[in-house]
């Protein structure tokens, strides 16, 4: 719901990619598909990178990237935790422990991100600071 906040106020396309993106992604966690989870934080990405190529203010769209992130990760997590343990399982302490590091993961990449773009030469455009953080993701992704 973050994500979709974030960005969707700053453009239709975001607020239309945000939506149908959370919608997957509930419908995804409820049903327990992963890919479902995907495609859904994907689409709440999207709506942040729209948001941001059409003249977003920067920390808004840091926001939604961010928690598109952190909602693909959590629903992710949720997921996997669920299959284990099963449903009835009580899993809240678990859940919470892991979305507070990625968030705090999360923070640190916006901020050495938000800090290299305003230390870069110049202002960058919104997008550029986007695509920093997908590159960061994606590493932090890979190495994992």
């Amino acid at each position: 719901m973050v994500a979709l906040g974030a960005s969707g106020f700053y453009s239709w396309g975001a607020l239309v990619a945000g939506t149908l993106g959370l919608l997957l992604l509930l419908s995804g966690l409820v049903r327990g598909s992963n890919a479902a989870v995907t495609v859904g934080a994907f689409g709440l990405f999207l709506g942040g990178v729209t948001a941001g190529v059409q003249s977003a203010p920067t920390v808004p769209v840091l926001v939604s990237v961010t928690f598109a992130v952190l909602a693909w990760d959590a629903g992710g997590n949720a997921i996997s935790i669920g299959r284990q343990l099963g449903r009835e399982a009580d899993t809240i302490r678990i859940e919470v422990t892991h979305v507070a590091a990625s968030g705090l993961v999360g923070v640190v990449t916006v901020g050495l991100g938000y800090g290299l773009y305003r230390t870069g030469t110049g202002e960058q455009p919104v997008a550029a600071l986007v695509f920093s953080v997908l590159a960061a993701v994606l590493l932090i992704e890979a190495l994992d």
